[in-house]
């Protein structure tokens, strides 16, 4: 069993006495040094929907090991809407905080609205929606968010039996690598082009499903 020791000054200070989310931290203080996530991308809560009957609602299920899935079939859902959701702005990065191990990450690109006919795209609030503080592209996170090393962090922070999430706040504690921050531009190409290669495919599987 792995074991931790801790500053009761830490504890205090923190107010949790989660033994998940201190074997969690001391993985993250182990791991190498870098830009803090913070200072990259900040939580998107809130957004201004156009119209909310015809917006596309992405579930934990629709961000599969890095690539977008888009709901079937591509039309507004009409149903009421019975909890809320996070507006999904296009160059984000969502997460989700549930069940972490199924690797539910995916990059929401630069032209997607227009892809949907100008639909807006909203999610689940078991996403974490991160948008760029800057102009450069954040799609470079995806592939470092799936890593052993940050996946690794995340099975140590998860508490809950039937519905094992990890906390906000220890995502923001993680640090971008400089080896990986190094490459961002060319990482974020990469993730950019499998991206829309992966929706064209959805969308040509999917028109020939309703021609059959």
């Amino acid at each position: 069993m792995e074991k931790v020791a801790i500053d009761l000054r830490d504890v205090l200070a923190s107010g949790s006495l989660s033994p998940e989310q201190w074997l969690a931290r001391s993985t993250l203080q182990a791991s190498a040094a870098g830009v803090d996530l913070s200072r990259i991308a900040s939580a998107t809560k809130k957004g201004r929907v156009g119209d909310p009957g015809r917006a596309i609602v992405l579930d934990t299920a629709h961000a599969v090991a890095g690539l977008l899935r888009l709901p079937e079939p591509h039309a507004g859902d009409t149903r009421p809407r019975v909890s809320h959701k996070k507006f999904v702005p296009e160059g984000s990065v969502i997460v989700s905080r549930l069940r972490p191990y199924l690797r539910q990450v995916a990059y929401v690109p630069g032209g997607l609205r227009a892809m949907l006919g100008g639909r807006d795209v909203v999610c689940s609030t078991e996403f974490y929606v991160l948008t760029p503080n800057g102009d450069e592209s954040i799609a470079f996170l995806v592939p470092w968010l799936l890593s052993s090393a940050v996946q690794d962090i995340f099975a140590k922070a998860t508490t809950g039996g039937h519905h094992p999430r990890f906390d906000e706040s220890l995502l923001w504690s993680l640090r971008v690598p400089h080896a990986i921050w190094r490459r961002r531009a060319a990482l974020s190409r990469s993730v950019e082009e499998a991206t829309f290669a992966a929706l064209a495919a959805q969308r040509s599987l999917d028109a020939l499903a309703q021609g059959c």
